[in-house]
């Protein structure tokens, strides 16, 4: 109220001063014209007594009384006028200036001369600080001039005037400022009173006062409307703070169930327009600029009206399977109503199916591969038996033993499937019980070797141990890292062909211990290696089943070195060979002890 009331007071003496100022400025120079319009007429000037152009008529005007009067009226005046007559030709013939006319000041003279229709022309010159009056002698409006009279008036004694009332003014203007202030904030007083005490009661409820101790004394009576606009103003704002606090719990748990849900969720008007996008709806469909339902799902591919899913309630479209990108999606369609029980938009709830479609599809595979691992042997195994069973068929003992030895084989080979499923097993149902010991890697990785050169000399390979530093002991379970580095080394031999080599490099880099087996056999495609740990996978299942393999080794070498804190990678190059390297974490009984 006081800035307003400041504001409105200075702008009025401020255009009020402007306003007198200019209107002061505008009477000194109409008075200033007046009177050199007085005063040369007081000079008794005849145009009439100038005849022909001549220089005897030049000399005639000069002796006139004009030219005495104007001379000895500017000789009086010459502290604050000058006075100058300029003929026909524009040559000084009079003046009682010391200082020449500027060329400026000639050129606009001699332009307005010229040019103007007017008797006389005034400038008020502000870089000069003077009035410049030019009087114009000719014999009629259409006739040029003969001679101009040229007087100049100095502005200071109108500047200091002028000075003088804006001095007064501002003097003004800071006098009815404070005034202003001072009555501003005597009546701020009185309307803020009540205000004041409003704020005072609500500092009390804040800091947890009863309402009902908030009184007024006798001498307050004439305030009591503030005291009941103080209790009806804490009984509104609990009122909102309740139901604010109730819906803002309310906006926290959906916004906490949607954050954390692994489906994604998106809600849109019925305009179409996204209202709502969870962060995993966004990173499952890649949203970006797409911000409508058509949008949407044109980018999905996905033909779904939503008008249908909204006002048909027996539409049976609500839910829809896409694949996307690498993903397998399940989108589940639903509208919901507002306050009014109109449709409010639509929700869809995006479910990554992803994983569940792979496990199933793994599943599938296993079963598939479990059935053909075991019927293969089982259907030798039946032909052989009932070869030897058949009484018409007479076979001598070689044959026997022959049949015998398949049946053997075969035996034994499904005795491997099943050992192995079963250590699968036991790794997917964590019951494994792991011995772990502080043993020597280096000295494992010789004693395989060793059991492994005869195996190896058969084909003519050149199989190699290496110890390349000094490796400490390792804590881990020895008969574990025992089966990975023999299932490891048996396939280098077993795919790498004859007078092939075969090198295991020992080490230690960091706080890893490391196996390197590296072979030049035949390799394994490229985009076979991301899958060689998967359980039945074989790059060559022809080859891998004549060859007596599970397609379980890998897969189990996997489990066992991650159980014991490890990490198996292979790199391979088809028709250059593998290499496989075997970390196991080096720990002290110290670290064991800590832990």
């Amino acid at each position: 109220m006081i800035l307003v009331m400041f504001l409105f007071i200075l702008i009025v003496v401020v255009f009020s001063a402007f306003f007198s100022i200019v209107k002061m400025e505008q009477v000194y120079y109409n008075g200033f014209a007046q009177e050199m319009l007085n005063t040369i007429s007081s000079f008794g000037l005849n145009t009439e007594s100038y005849g022909e152009e001549s220089i005897n008529a030049k000399r005639n005007i000069m002796q006139t009384d004009f030219i005495k009067n104007f001379s000895i009226y500017f000789s009086l005046n010459n502290t604050a006028r000058f006075g100058s007559i300029l003929d026909e030709t524009y040559n000084v013939v009079y003046t009682n200036k010391t200082e020449q006319i500027s060329d400026e000041l000639f050129v606009r003279i001699k332009d307005m001369a010229e040019n103007s229709p007017n008797r006389f022309e005034l400038i008020n010159d502000y870089r000069t600080n003077e009035y410049y009056f030019m009087y114009f002698v000719r014999d009629n409006a259409s006739s040029p001039t003969r001679y101009t009279l040229l007087i100049e008036q100095d502005k200071t004694y109108i500047n200091n005037q002028l000075r003088e009332v804006i001095i007064i003014y501002t003097a003004s203007i800071i006098v009815i400022a404070i005034m202003a202030v001072i009555v501003a904030g005597l009546l701020a007083a009185n309307v803020t009173k009540p205000i004041e005490v409003i704020r005072k009661k609500a500092q009390l409820i804040a800091a947890g006062s009863d309402i009902n101790e908030i009184t007024l004394d006798d001498s307050q009576r004439s305030e009591y409307e503030v005291v009941r606009l103080v209790e009806s103003f804490n009984l509104m704002i609990g009122q909102i703070k309740d139901n604010l606090n109730e819906i803002s719990n309310e906006k926290n748990k959906l916004e906490a169930i949607l954050l954390h849900l692994s489906d994604g969720v998106l809600a849109f008007n019925t305009k179409g327009e996204l209202i709502l996008a969870t962060p995993v709806a966004k990173e499952l469909l890649k949203l970006n600029e797409e911000n409508t339902f058509e949008e949407i799902f044109k980018k999905l591919q996905i033909d779904i009206n939503m008008e249908k899913v909204m006002y048909l309630d027996d539409w049976t479209s609500t839910e829809q399977s896409v694949k996307f990108e690498d993903l397998i999606l399940n989108m589940f369609f639903a509208s919901f109503k507002n306050e009014k029980d109109d449709f409010g938009g639509l929700v869809c709830v995006v479910h990554d199916v992803t994983k569940q479609v792979q496990l199933d599809e793994m599943r599938k595979e296993f079963v598939a591969n479990v059935s053909h691992e075991l019927k293969t042997p089982l259907t030798s195994i039946k032909t052989y038996t009932e070869t030897l069973l058949d009484s018409e068929m007479e076979l001598d003992d070689d044959e026997k033993n022959k049949f015998l030895n398949v049946i053997l084989t075969e035996s034994n080979r499904m005795t491997r499937l099943v050992s192995d499923l079963l250590q699968l097993t036991k790794f997917d149902y964590k019951k494994v019980a792991w011995n772990k010991i502080f043993f020597d890697l280096g000295e494992l990785a010789k004693q395989i070797c060793e059991k492994h050169k005869i195996q190896a000399e058969t084909k003519n390979q050149n199989l190699e141990c290496y110890i390349t530093s000094n490796v400490p002991m390792v804590y881990a379970d020895r008969d574990g890292i025992e089966q990975v580095i023999t299932n490891i080394l048996t396939n280098s031999i077993k795919y790498t062909g004859e007078n092939g080599n075969v090198k295991v490099y020992v080490g230690c880099v960091h706080d890893d211990a490391y196996i390197k087996i590296i072979d030049d056999g035949i390799g394994i495609p490229e985009q076979d290696l991301p899958r060689v740990f998967e359980r039945f996978y074989r790059v060559d299942k022809a080859r891998s089943r004549e060859m007596g393999g599970t397609g379980l080794g890998l897969p189990i070498a996997k489990e066992i070195v991650e159980a014991n804190g490890g990490s198996i990678d292979m790199k391979s190059v088809v028709g250059k060979g593998t290499e496989v390297v075997i970390k196991v974490p080096v720990k002290t009984e110290e670290n064991l002890n800590s832990q």
